[in-house]
Formats: structure tokens, C-alpha cells, sequence
């Protein structure tokens, strides 16, 4: 196991709860809206919507659970950052010259999920072979 102390994993939860609830629940109109910026038919647009919020919600919740300190994850989180940006990057550009810069924020957060992949397990956090040696059940 590595030393990743626990406010890591539960900041980038938080951040994809957030990112999952937000939307459908205070910002529909404009997420709909930047869906069809991007070129998504309105008849996908709901369900891209919904779908994007899940797997969101379902990152956020699992960086609450044993299985943050799964790679798995943590390269699933790269990797929708990575689709997300370059979605955003080529179809609504306006967002690199935003004051806010979200398209920018996105780079350091790929990067630390990136190094943060790097240092953690390989397989589930119950297999045996995860644990210490002195806490594995000697039968």
C-alpha cells in the first residue's frame, strides 16, 4: 500500500461528486446547452448528460471507498480528464481564453492523477496479496 494521505483521494471525491450532481441537478439548461455546442444531436444530449453524470458520481464514490488506492481508478480519472478537456479543447476553444481558465485547471489535475496511478496497487484493495504480510491470515 502507499502513503497517500487520506484528504488526496477525498478531495478528487468530492471534486467528482460535485462534477456528477452539479449539472443535473442545479446547471441541466446549460449543460444541454454545451452538449449541443459540441455538435451532439438533442436526442443524445440527455442521455450523454446522464451518462457522463453517473460515471462521474461513480469515480467520486469509489475514491470513498478501499478501492481509491486502486490504479484502476486512478487511470480511469486520467482518462476521463484527458477525454474531457480534449472534448472541450476541440469543439468549444473559447473555453482556453475563459477568466477562469477550467480548461487550463484541467492540466495540473491530469498530472496528479497520473503520478498518483503511478503509485498505487495493482489489484483490489481485498485480495490477499494487498495486504501486509502481518495481516494476512496464515491458514
Amino acid at each position: 500500500m502507499n502513503n497517500q494521505p487520506c484528504y488526496v483521494s477525498a478531495s478528487f471525491g468530492g471534486l467528482w461528486l460535485w462534477s456528477g450532481l452539479q449539472p443535473i441537478l442545479t446547471a441541466r439548461n446549460e449543460a444541454l446547452q454545451l452538449l449541443a455546442d459540441v455538435g451532439l444531436p438533442p436526442e443524445w444530449q440527455m442521455p450523454a448528460l446522464a451518462a457522463a453524470s453517473a460515471w462521474d458520481v461513480l469515480l467520486g464514490v469509489l475514491l470513498f471507498s478501499p478501492w481509491r488506492q486502486h490504479r484502476l481508478l486512478w487511470a480511469a480519472q486520467a482518462a476521463t480528464i484527458a477525454a474531457y478537456s480534449l472534448i472541450v479543447a476541440l469543439w468549444l476553444p473559447a473555453n482556453w481564453l475563459h477568466p477562469f481558465a477550467p480548461l487550463v485547471k484541467n492540466f495540473p489535475l491530469l498530472a496528479v492523477t497520473i503520478c498518483l496511478a503511478g503509485a498505487q496497487q495493482t489489484s483490489g484493495p481485498t485480495r490477499p496479496e494487498n495486504r501486509p504480510v502481518s495481516e494476512r491470515s496464515v491458514s
